[in-house]
Formats: C-alpha cells, structure tokens, sequence
C-alpha cells in the first residue's frame, strides 16, 4: 500500500506549487509521511494539528532551521494545511489512486475558527498605492508592479501565477492559461490591456521561462519579503498578497457584475465560493449607493 509520502510525491510532480504549499506538504511528510496514505484516520491528522498548534509560528534562520518563536499559529494557517492535504487526497481520488468512495480523513477534521478580518480585501485605490511604492522600492527584482498589476486584474491564486511559464501566456491574444488550478481544472484568464503592458516590459519571454522568475531565472521568485517590505512602506502592514484575489471578485460586484461571470472569472466551481464576493464593504456599498442616485437626480 502506498505511504503519503509517496503519494504527495506524485502530487508536487503534477504541477508546480508555491513555497508555502511545499512548506504545509513536507510539514505533513514529517508528520504522517510513512504512514499508509488510505489508513491515515481523522484522529492521526487532527493529532498532528495538536503538534502543530503547540509548535507555533517558525522563524527563519539564515543557513539554518527556522527556529518557534512562541506565538501561536492562527486559525487560517492551521485551517490551510488541512486545505493542503485534504488537495493530495483530492488528486488521489481524481486520479484513481483512491476509488471513489474513498472519504478523506480530513473530511472528520473540523476547523479552527478564524478572527474576523475586516480588511480582507484590496480596494482599488490601496492597489495604485501599492504600485506606486513598488515602482520605486523594487529596483532588485523589477517584476512586482506587473506581479500586483497582473494579481489584482486576474483574481489568480498566487501559486497559480507564480508556476505560469511563458508558453501560457498568449499577449496577442490577451490570455493567461493556468493548466491546472486548486480545483483539478485548467482556467483562462484574460489579460487587460494595463497587464499586458506590463508584461511586455519583463525580460527573458523565451517559452519555458517562468513568467515571474527569480533573478537567476531557475524558480520562481518569492516575494514574500519584498511584499511585506512594499505593504509596510505603503501603510498597509499584515495585509496579504491573496487579498489581491479577492480584491478582484470584490471590484467585479461592486461594478455590477453578475455572480456567474464572477465564478468564470476567478475560476470558482461553486456558488458559495463567490457568494463572499456580493456582500461587500458597508462603506463600498454606501459609496455605491450615493453615487447611482445622484446620477439619477
């Protein structure tokens, strides 16, 4: 029978993931890596979020191993790495390798609470900030401005973006084909005209280039450092990169677009999913409000 390990093995090598993903996957490797993948049980993964929770947030060591810090982890992290795994045994049911009866052990897993967050979004005019201090804060890396620009207008997951190559993006055509998303599936995303100009400025636009590389062109580049970097100098501290994603589905209802081409757009399966995008801001729809009827005045 085969272990997780080996079956988390075949799934990294279906598709290229973000170093975060990796990060949750080895975490799961070292936790329950050689157990049998089919008889891992609900009380084993909830067992190893137990540890998890215990260990804490992680510091990294320059050459060294990230080291705990003594905070705890929030209930979104802890909720992502069930997400993660509850992905390999998601594959493993699309590819035959569990039949489809197979229930998942982290189907009897329940979730850690989240704190509500408020600014769970980007608003238009905090992204132009954004750009405009990486604009002149990334002088390194030089792709940022097109990486926010290409995010916020796409509604792209992160690791769906940052495994993209050149031969998935078609700039004549205004398209970006991720090959395989979270859900299993491929998903078109079209360019607007702002992305593709910035697009056009990257260097190294040979084929099997990744679109967003490091320097050396031999990975992708994380950006999680220069991120936080830009968001702190733009006053927008502790916020997160997906919340260019969901920024985008929000952009798309307050302008009145309806919740199908929501779902087409962002590459949701199900309606719930983009459901969060039509209960916006109080503020926003305030804002919108005042201003569909002083035109009708």
């Amino acid at each position: 029978m085969q272990s997780l390990k080996s079956v988390m093995d075949a799934f990294t090598a279906s598709r290229e993931f973000d170093v975060a993903t990796l990060g949750r996957l080895a975490w799961w490797d070292a936790q329950l890596g050689t157990r049998p993948f089919a008889e891992i049980t609900p009380d084993e993964v909830d067992a190893a979020l137990v540890a998890l929770a215990q260990r804490g947030k992680l510091r990294p060591v320059r050459n060294g191993p990230a080291v705990p810090t003594g905070q705890p982890l929030g209930g979104a992290t802890l909720n992502r790495y069930v997400t993660t795994l509850g992905s390999v045994y998601a594959f493993a049911r699309r590819t035959r390798l569990t039949p489809r009866h197979f229930v998942a052990p982290t189907r009897g897993v329940e979730k850690a609470p989240e704190r509500p967050d408020p600014e769970r979004y980007l608003r238009p005019e905090e992204v132009e900030r954004l750009i405009k201090v990486a604009r002149a804060f990334d002088t390194r890396w030089g792709r940022l401005v097109a990486l926010i620009v290409f995010q916020f207008h796409t509604g792209l997951r992160i690791g769906d973006t940052l495994a993209l190559r050149w031969r998935d993006v078609d700039l004549a055509a205004g398209t970006a084909t991720v090959r395989c998303t979270k859900n299993g599936d491929p998903h078109v995303a079209a360019l607007t005209d702002r992305c593709i100009a910035e697009l056009v400025k990257l260097p190294n636009r040979s084929p099997d280039a990744w679109v967003f590389a490091n320097n050396a062109g031999t990975k992708p580049f994380d950006v999680r450092r220069l991120w936080r970097k830009v968001t702190r100098i733009a006053g927008l501290a502790g916020r997160g990169f997906h919340q260019l994603r969901h920024g985008c589905g929000t952009a798309l209802a307050l302008a009145g677009v309806n919740q199908a081409q929501i779902m087409a757009v962002m590459g949701h399966k199900t309606l719930v999913a983009s459901a969060r995008y039509m209960h916006s801001n109080v503020n926003d729809r305030r804002a919108v409000v005042a201003r569909v009827f002083a035109e009708a005045a």
